[in-house]
Order: structure tokens, then sequence, then C-alpha cells
């Protein structure tokens, strides 16, 4: 939600792209606990297995009875990249919902600044270097280039503040 207000939308996207945002991996609660919490690579069938998640995720939204269409398309669209790469496979080249596209941006950062089993947690420099890299290619240049500016304003923010509580 932040993203979306910082690149400028109005409050009514905000909040749908933020709903969207908070549900674009539903789907993995289809996915078995040993391969989502696996300490090592996946093999072929178990990354086949967990790149299902996005279509599981839509399906499931789809399923309810709630108005969630911009939600299911977050879900299904989240790992496909600005260039088409990523999953799943679209049937023929499309551009992805901005709702889809800011998600990725946000979910890249989120998995990367995260512990997994299998590594450990990346410096957000590093994040925001590798996502200002991507843009135009695997991420939306506005969105890549508004994620970063925006995270380091806010890490010059938090900065400050811990030069001020030394301060007192």
């Amino acid at each position: 939600m932040a993203l979306a207000e910082h690149i400028g939308l109005g409050a009514k996207e905000v909040r749908a792209f933020g709903a969207a945002g908070l549900l674009h991996d539903l789907g993995k609660v289809r996915i078995p606990e040993q391969i989502l919490n696996k300490p090592g690579r996946l093999t072929e069938e178990e990354r086949r297995i967990m790149s299902s998640h996005p279509v599981e995720g839509a399906r499931i939204i789809l399923a309810t009875e709630q108005p969630l269409e911009l939600a299911a398309v977050v879900a299904y669209e989240h790992h496909i990249k600005l260039n088409g790469g990523g999953y799943p496979r679209l049937g023929f080249p499309r551009k992805c919902h901005k709702a889809s596209d800011l998600t990725h941006v946000c979910d890249v950062f989120d998995a990367l600044r995260t512990d997994r089993p299998y590594r450990g947690a990346w410096p957000t420099e590093k994040i925001l270097d590798l996502i200002v890299e991507g843009a135009g290619q695997e991420f939306d240049p506005e969105l890549a280039l508004g994620f970063a500016a925006m995270m380091r304003r806010w890490e010059n923010r938090v900065a400050e503040l811990g030069d001020e509580d030394q301060s007192l």
C-alpha cells in the first residue's frame, strides 16, 4: 500500500492493491509444508509443485463469493516478470496488471529480506540494487525505481531517528 501511495495512486486503488497484495500467496496453503520449508534446493518436481501456487491462489480466490477479481489476477500474475519470464507461463505475451507488477517488486524484496531455511536474509541495500538493476527487464521501471527511492528515504528516516535517540 505504501508503494501504491508513493507512486500517487488514489485511495480506492491503494486499498484494492493492498487487499490483493495481502492475498497474493494464498495458493501456498496447497503446497506441502516439507516443500515450503525445505532447507535445500528443490527438485524439479518440487519446483513444479511450488510453481503451482499462483494458479492455486487464483482458484481459491475465484471460488469465494467475495468480489476479489483483482486479488485473483494478482495471485495469478505476481511471479510473471516484465519481460514475460517467470511463472505461470502465459499463452500469449501481454502486460500484467499494475497491481501484479507492484506486488512482484514488493514480494521480491520481502523474500530476499527474510531469513529462509536455505539462506540468510540479504541486506536492504543489496536488494534495492538488484531491484534497480532489474528495472525494465524483470520489474516495471516506475515501480522498481519508486520502490527503491521510497525504501531509501525510509532507511534514512530510521537512521535519523536512531541518531536522535542516541543524543537523548
